[in-house]
């Protein structure tokens, strides 16, 4: 055979080898939720339901509604901006946001982020900058959007902005019986166990 042959083959199976690495990585990265952790977790959903009824997470969802999403930010773009960035900043020192991050402070080992979102899906406030800015099509806004119903996440994965294993929970925010948004907490899979 001749040499430039061998060497492609070569390179194909080293990147064949990295993905079958990484699926079998990121597979074993995924951990059921065991019996252990269920009652936990279901007391953060409770937390979560009684933090999406506050007054000032209402106020702040319903403010933002009336506003929408800010203009030509999409995801991609989201992607793009720094976590110091004055835009991402926004979120984090907003009313709503300090007083998640004072939730997330009370309890730092158990929760590792906490996102409010509007309607349209849009960020009002966070604790730290999520991975998107506009969340629809995933089961932690749609489901607790669309359906009224606090969300729980199946498996633990890793956090896609934080990177810690954590267990999602989901929240619906209301005014009155109208769903208007939703509270997103990521739990620690460490504090959980």
């Amino acid at each position: 055979m001749n040499k430039p042959f061998l060497s492609f083959m070569a390179s194909a199976a080293q990147v064949c080898g990295a993905f079958i690495l990484m699926a079998c990585v990121g597979a074993a990265w995924a951990v059921d939720i065991t019996p252990k952790m269920q009652p936990k977790i279901d007391a953060y959903k409770k937390q979560a339901t009684v933090w999406a009824a506050d007054p000032l997470i209402i106020k702040a969802v319903r403010e933002s509604n009336a506003k929408g999403p800010i203009p030509m930010m999409g995801n991609a773009k989201w992607r793009e901006l720094k976590e110091a960035d004055p835009v991402v900043k926004g979120f984090i020192v907003h009313p709503a946001g300090q007083l998640m991050t004072k939730w997330l402070s009370a309890d730092a080992k158990g929760i590792n982020k906490i996102v409010l979102s509007g309607d349209k899906s849009q960020r009002v406030a966070f604790t730290s900058m999520p991975a998107a800015y506009i969340g629809k099509g995933k089961p932690n806004f749609d489901t607790s959007m669309d359906d009224g119903k606090v969300w729980q996440q199946g498996e633990s994965k890793p956090d896609p902005s934080t990177g810690i294993d954590s267990v999602q929970v989901s929240a619906p925010v209301k005014d009155g019986d109208k769903v208007i948004g939703v509270l997103l907490v990521a739990l620690s899979v460490s504090n959980l166990q």
